[in-house]
């Protein structure tokens, strides 16, 4: 059998077959606003959809680099709070050695959620004129001039300081609202100052969190978490809520999304994003490697 010619008479049936690619979810997955989107908020404007469910989006490594992202001396600012005393003791119970103070907020002091302190939602909270700097910030100026300046948010909700002690513990939970469905949203920012050795951050099936000093990723924490510092070094972490400047976070986080979760589907190429081909031609797309393109090159 001549598997050429076999091959060659397959391509032309196939012109009267509708191969184009389905747009996942109603969402263009080459559109990085329409995915932001839809990773960050669970909802997106065409509708039709269900939300994303993933745990987790490392930022990527190139973003980190050029960011201006200084968490060795935001890790410094941190830990002088601590040997001071200022970052007490967080939602005891079943949490062993954690603690937290805001940056940002309602008050250093006032770390939970604006519905704890009389507030319908940060919305109210906002609108009474209850969300400001803390005092914390004048002892931070490193910390407090990045999230003012540099970290591209429209308004903040809450930003903490988070420990973990020697030996400490968060228990398993997640942070779904009470009578609310889970939509999943990868909504908060977490960045680690420092991330002792023997210190884990837990995501039930889905493993452990590839963490490293200077780490920046979206969490969703509607999934079951659980962090433990088996360490002799207290964890030093960064909790992010509030409204990013979306224009700007669309194109990183949907690069980081590409690079970590679909595998090849998608990459960057010259600033372009195409079909990856790694594993052979995607069915509608055309065959990059016959123009010229390499699909090998880093997202």
């Amino acid at each position: 059998m001549d598997m050429k010619k076999l091959k060659e008479d397959n391509w032309k049936r196939r012109d009267d077959i509708n191969i184009s690619r389905p747009y996942d979810y109603n969402i263009a997955p080459d559109d990085n606003l329409q995915m932001y989107d839809w990773l960050r908020d669970g909802e997106h404007p065409h509708g039709g959809h269900h939300p994303c469910h993933i745990p987790w989006i490392m930022i990527n490594k190139n973003f980190e680099q050029q960011a201006n992202w200084p968490y060795h001396e935001m890790y410094k600012e941190a830990k002088a709070l601590d040997e001071r005393g200022l970052i007490p003791t967080y939602n005891e119970g079943n949490n062993v050695g954690w603690g937290a103070v805001a940056l940002y907020g309602l008050s250093s002091d006032s770390t939970l959620p604006p519905e704890e302190y009389g507030y319908a939602n940060y919305n109210e909270a906002r609108a009474a004129g209850a969300l400001n700097w803390t005092e914390i910030a004048d002892e931070c100026p490193v910390t407090a001039n990045f999230f003012k300046n540099d970290f591209h948010h429209k308004r903040y909700n809450r930003i903490r300081f988070m420990k973990l002690e020697p030996g400490g513990m968060i228990r398993w939970h997640h942070d779904i609202p009470e009578n609310e469905e889970p939509m999943f949203p990868l909504a908060v920012f977490n960045m680690a100052l420092n991330n002792p050795k023997d210190c884990h951050f837990w995501m039930g099936m889905w493993g452990v969190i590839p963490i490293e000093a200077g780490s920046m990723w979206l969490f969703s924490n509607e999934h079951y978490h659980c962090v433990v510092n088996e360490s002799e070094e207290t964890r030093y972490h960064m909790i992010v809520s509030g409204t990013p400047d979306e224009m700007f976070w669309a194109n990183v986080v949907s690069k980081s999304f590409r690079e970590q979760w679909v595998g090849h589907y998608l990459q960057e190429v010259n600033g372009e994003i195409v079909p990856g081909n790694h594993e052979g031609t995607i069915l509608g797309e055309p065959d990059l490697q016959d123009e010229g393109l390499h699909t090998d090159e880093p997202i």
